[in-house]
């Protein structure tokens, strides 16, 4: 049972990672912009920035590719450190729309939309062509979420995963942890939000560890930035330790008031998939507005951890400036 239920759930989050991939290679050929343009017009301050990063993550469907973007602009000198955390604030709360999209629990329209959308690929009208793409990646990804969870009913039965749930509600850390490490390997806070939506749409897992879980992916989702400021300029440093940091506070601001919390994310919906993307949403925005409100203060902090190093070369290259304009 043990191995049918581990294949059912690895076919499921294969199926879920390509038609998010899909979903947004067809959105991001549709917006036709360039995200690095757009910046130099859009982030004139912490507000609309905090906006371009919100709508860039609900668009291409990754946090990651923005914070890999934005660490990218800011060791080329296109982003000043302030712009990049607003940027960050954004894409935290813009990152929460796939579970919002998940939770109302649409996989019985999976077949009519992948119709639509194969009909619309046959089109020559690029846009066309695109929003059927955009269709078909949304539809494999509702299947991918089925198996899941269909996958995962099993685990309800099991002794010790009952023993985990019940650990980590008396222990929500656990739960956090779990997430961290969970999207640390799968390199997708959206998988992750996933899986735990399958595991509720199975009743196999309660709000607060399902919400641990979320949050603690929230952290585990900054590894990818982590990684591409390897090698790079403090300014490049700093936006990937913002990025860390902000979601380490956000979790701490958190566990004082956490049952709290859960209770007024019960309120919020009658089915549990729709209380644990509601408290997703307010937890980053909440996350986000109090960044914005002391982005002067957080930004002398991250200086402050990651100091310049006045014996480095400028690490402001005109050719990378130019291949983040080109590609991005």
């Amino acid at each position: 049972m043990l191995l049918s239920t581990l294949f059912f759930l690895a076919l499921g989050l294969l199926l879920f990672l390509s038609g998010l991939r899909l979903l947004a290679d067809g959105l991001e050929f549709l917006s036709g912009s360039s995200f690095a343009a757009a910046l130099q017009y859009i982030t004139q301050n912490r507000f609309s920035a905090f906006c371009c990063g919100l709508f860039f993550t609900a668009l291409t469907q990754s946090s990651s590719l923005t914070t890999v973007v934005m660490v990218g602009m800011a060791e080329s000198g296109l982003l000043e450190l302030k712009t990049a955390i607003a940027i960050i604030a954004g894409a935290n709360v813009g990152t929460t729309v796939t579970g919002q999209l998940l939770s109302f629990q649409l996989s019985d329209f999976a077949w009519p939309l992948l119709m639509v959308g194969i009909v619309l690929m046959l089109y020559r009208n690029r846009y066309t062509r695109n929003a059927g793409r955009a269709l078909v990646g949304f539809s494999v990804l509702l299947f991918g979420l089925r198996t899941m969870s269909v996958s995962l009913k099993p685990l309800a039965k099991m002794s010790f995963f009952i023993s985990m749930i019940h650990q980590a509600s008396v222990h929500p850390i656990l739960g956090i942890a779990a997430g961290v490490v969970i999207t640390s390997l799968v390199q997708s806070s959206s998988a992750v939000v996933g899986m735990v939506l399958a595991l509720a749409a199975s009743n196999a897992i309660s709000l607060p560890v399902g919400f641990a879980v979320v949050i603690g992916a929230d952290i585990g989702t900054c590894v990818t930035s982590l990684i591409a400021a390897i090698g790079s300029g403090v300014s490049a440093r700093r936006a990937a330790i913002a990025h860390l940091l902000f979601n380490f506070i956000s979790v701490l601001l958190i566990m004082p008031i956490f049952p709290q919390f859960i209770r007024i994310a019960a309120l919020s919906a009658d089915s549990l998939s729709r209380q644990l993307a509601n408290a997703h949403t307010l937890y980053n925005l909440s996350g986000a507005i109090l960044l914005l409100l002391f982005l002067t203060p957080f930004e002398i902090l991250v200086e402050k951890l990651v100091k310049a190093n006045h014996t480095e070369k400028k690490r402001i290259y005109d050719f990378f400036s130019e291949l983040i304009r080109k590609w991005f």
